[in-house]
C-alpha cells in the first residue's frame, strides 16, 4: 500500500465526526480543535477533558454509540476507540458516502491515514512510514521539534503580512521566485531566532524593496522591531 500525503482544510465547515472517548480520542480531539475543526463526539462516555470541551461548547457530544446513518452530515470521519464491528460498519458507510475515513491501527478499514505533525506557528510538517514503523516517525518528529523553532513560525507571520503586496507589486514570476528563495536563504530567520527583529525587516527590505516593505508594514510595527 502506498500513502499519497495531502493536507485538509475547510474542516469548520462540516463536522468532523469522532467515535470514541477514551485517552486517545481526547489526544485526536485536541489535535482536530487546534486545527479549527469542528468535532462531534459519539461516544457513551467521554473523558473529563472532552467533557469539558462540551461543557465550552468547543465540540458536540452524542453520548451513545455510533449507528449507521450517523456520517450522513459528516465532511471526514476518525474511529479512534470501536469494537470491530462498529469499525466495520463505519468504514463501509464512510465508503458509501465517499467520506475520507482513519479508523486508528487499521490500515485496511482506512481511507486515510494521520502523519506525525510537527508545527510552528503556521508551518506544518507530516511524517509517515506508510504504516510500517511508526516509531521512526515518532522519533523523527522528536528531532525536528527540535530543529524548527519559533522562528519559523515569526517569519511565516512575515510572509503572510507581506505577501498580498508582493503580488500585487507588479513584478513578474521568475522576479518573484527569485526574490522568495534570495529572502528565505537569507540571514532573516536566524535574525528572528536571536531576536534581532529590526535588521531582518532591514534585509527584507533590501531584497524585496523599502518602498515595498513599508507598504506592508505598518510604520508602529517597524518602531516595535
Amino acid at each position: 500500500m502506498t500513502f499519497y500525503p495531502v493536507y485538509l482544510t475547510q474542516l469548520d465547515r462540516k463536522p468532523v465526526i469522532l467515535l470514541g472517548g477514551n485517552d486517545e480520542a481526547e489526544r485526536k480531539t485536541c489535535e482536530l480543535l487546534a486545527f479549527g475543526a469542528r468535532v462531534h463526539v459519539i461516544s457513551k462516555k467521554i473523558t473529563a477533558a472532552m467533557e469539558h470541551w462540551w461543557h465550552e461548547g468547543q465540540i458536540q457530544w452524542t453520548p451513545r454509540t455510533y449507528r449507521y446513518g450517523d456520517l450522513k452530515d459528516a465532511g471526514f470521519v476518525v474511529a479512534a476507540e470501536y469494537s470491530m464491528e462498529t469499525a466495520k460498519t463505519a468504514s463501509n458507510e464512510a465508503n458509501e458516502r465517499n467520506l475520507l475515513i482513519n479508523v486508528m491501527d487499521n490500515i485496511p478499514l482506512s481511507n486515510s491515514a494521520f502523519g506525525s505533525v510537527v508545527r510552528q506557528g503556521k508551518l506544518t510538517l507530516s511524517l509517515s512510514t506508510s504504516g510500517l514503523a511508526p516509531a521512526l516517525a515518532v522519533r523523527l518528529k522528536e528531532r525536528l521539534q527540535h530543529e524548527i523553532d519559533a522562528a519559523y513560525g515569526e517569519f511565516l507571520v512575515l510572509a503572510d503580512t507581506l505577501r498580498p503586496v508582493i503580488m500585487s507589486s507588479g513584478l513578474d514570476a521568475d522576479e518573484r521566485k527569485a526574490k522568495w528563495y534570495e529572502w528565505v536563504d537569507s540571514e532573516v530567520i536566524p535574525l528572528l531566532r536571536n531576536g534581532q527583529r529590526r535588521t531582518a525587516l532591514e534585509i527584507t527590505a533590501c531584497i524585496w524593496g523599502s518602498d515595498l516593505v513599508e507598504k506592508a508594514i505598518p510604520e508602529s510595527v517597524v518602531d516595535s522591531a
